[in-house]
């Protein structure tokens, strides 16, 4: 033997093996460096000076029109948009002609009761005590469709007389804007019989004027086209514009670090400045074509994003981080989906599977990175001297952070599909039938919640039994504690009578003695 020994068939998997750690360790660095400079241009660079979001999206729905919650400052309530001084004159004078109202007392028509028109004031002044009150707030109306409504519009809606009716300045001021069902229950002392159909009446006639279903689709598709167009524009020119800019800061880095490291080039510093700019110019240039197809599917991704944004708003509302979440995820999701539907040739399943991970895994680490960007900014603000650049260090510090997290969750399925494909098919499929399984029992869980939401809502319906049970119990008490009251005053009063007629015979018999005398 002359000392040396073949190599078998199997000892390069090691080397193979060692190689490929190698280029992934490699890959992780240069991914660190692309990630955190993706995350500073795009979603905590660009996005924030581009787009002003805000909570709930660009076009109001219905649902967060409910919660007070309005895209554009026209749509929020302004009393003044409502006027009905028309109707009130109106309604004064019908109060007047019809003898419900003189100057001197006036029909409460929430109870029934003449109370007196006019009231001293706390300085002292005669004011008038019959008020006109929107049995439907005006901010319930607003909230309710007023908002789709013009300032015409506004004014029919608040001059609804069968909504109009005159109560009492008190009860006009505890009333305020609280729903009508809660300020005039019987708790507080009102007769339901008497209330509920001039609020049934209020509401039918409400109903008319408030907007049908094709004047709120009509509303909503105008404004979705809008605010579409407005996003689509924005995010085509952020994306161009993110790739142009990428491009140039890293070829910008790559050129000073050649600057720095090439230190016995005879060329003065100046022409290598100049000859720098040119290749980051070239370089930006070649990314022109990108930039362009970057362009149009930035509109499309954007007009999608607000229409994604609005659809997912009539459901539940979500925050401003959210709704930039949606945006910047579009890009990536994107490119998923053409992964998915059209993948390169010579590709295999497997490494579909590890580029859309890797692109799902990246847009959840920036939503990640986006929702604690707050926290950041929170923990930055705790230090004095670091208040003035809040702002600015939180959004570095979170792109960095985010990057950095990026980059190694990328790295970890690099290495998590590596394992895959040298071990074959049975982890995967172990996996599969893992996913399976907790599919099965989300199924389950899934039943048993709707199961709970039956019970509960069964529960609900032997409360509201509970409770009439409880009213009748107390109406009941309160005719026998009358009655009670009732008695006694009549025991009371025959107790009277047979004390005065025992005085009587007692007189009778002082006379009669007197008589007898004589």
């Amino acid at each position: 033997m002359n000392g040396t020994t073949q190599n078998q068939p199997g000892d390069d998997k090691p080397v193979r093996d060692s190689v490929l750690r190698e280029q992934r360790l490699e890959q992780l660095m240069d991914s660190c460096k692309q990630e955190v400079l993706r995350q500073i241009v795009g979603p905590f660079g660009l996005t924030p000076a581009m787009f002003d979001d805000k909570d709930g999206g660009n076009v109001t729905t219905q649902h967060n029109a409910e919660q007070g919650l309005f895209a554009k400052e026209s749509e929020e309530f302004n009393r003044t948009d409502y006027d009905y001084s028309a109707a009130k004159r109106e309604k004064m004078r019908e109060a007047f002609e019809g003898g419900s109202m003189n100057s001197q007392e006036f029909v409460d028509q929430y109870t029934g009761k003449h109370e007196p028109t006019k009231r001293e004031n706390n300085k002292g002044k005669i004011v008038m005590n019959a008020e006109l009150d929107h049995l439907v707030p005006v901010k319930d109306i607003h909230r309710q469709g007023g908002w789709i409504k013009d300032k015409q519009g506004r004014t029919e809606l608040s001059s609804e007389k069968d909504n109009l009716h005159y109560t009492t300045h008190k009860t006009n001021r505890s009333k305020s804007d609280k729903a009508p069902e809660e300020a005039m229950s019987a708790e507080n002392g009102f007769d339901k019989a008497r209330i509920d159909p001039l609020l049934n009446e209020a509401k039918e006639s409400l109903k008319e004027k408030l907007p049908d279903t094709s004047e709120r689709l009509m509303y909503h598709g105008q404004e979705l086209l809008n605010t579409g167009v407005q996003e689509a524009g924005r995010n085509a020119v952020r994306q161009a514009f993110g790739i142009v800019l990428h491009e140039y800061v890293n070829g910008s880095f790559h050129e000073i670090k050649v600057l720095f490291q090439d230190r016995h080039n005879e060329q003065s510093l100046i022409d290598r400045f100049i000859e720098s700019n040119k290749r980051v110019m070239q370089r930006v240039i070649s990314k022109l074509k990108a930039a362009l197809e970057a362009l149009v599917e930035g509109g499309i991704q954007g007009f999608v994003s607000n229409l994604l944004t609005f659809l997912i708003n009539n459901l539940i509302t979500t925050s401003k981080k959210i709704v930039a979440l949606i945006r910047g995820s579009m890009q990536d999701l994107w490119k998923a989906i053409k992964m998915l539907v059209n993948p390169p040739e010579g590709m295999s399943g497997l490494e579909v599977a590890r580029a859309v991970a890797k692109i799902i895994a990246a847009v959840v680490t920036t939503g990640l990175g986006m929702l604690m960007e707050e926290s950041v900014k929170g923990f930055i603000l705790g230090v004095s001297i670091l208040v003035p650049i809040a702002d600015i260090l939180a959004t570095a510090m979170t792109a960095i952070m985010t990057g950095v997290i990026g980059s190694l969750v990328i790295y970890g399925i690099d290495r998590l599909f590596d394992w895959l494909s040298s071990t074959g098919t049975e982890l995967l499929q172990a996996y599969e039938a893992n996913v399976q399984a907790q599919a099965n029992v989300m199924e389950r869980l899934r039943e048993w919640l709707d199961l709970q939401y039956r019970n509960s809502r069964l529960y609900g319906t032997a409360a509201l039994e509970y409770q009439r049970v409880r009213d009748s119990y107390l109406i009941s008490s309160f005719q026998l504690e009358t009655a009670t009251l009732d008695a006694g005053a009549t025991i009371a009063s025959r107790n009277a009578q047979i004390d005065m007629l025992s005085t009587q015979i007692e007189r009778q018999k002082l006379l009669a003695d007197v008589l007898k005398s004589l």
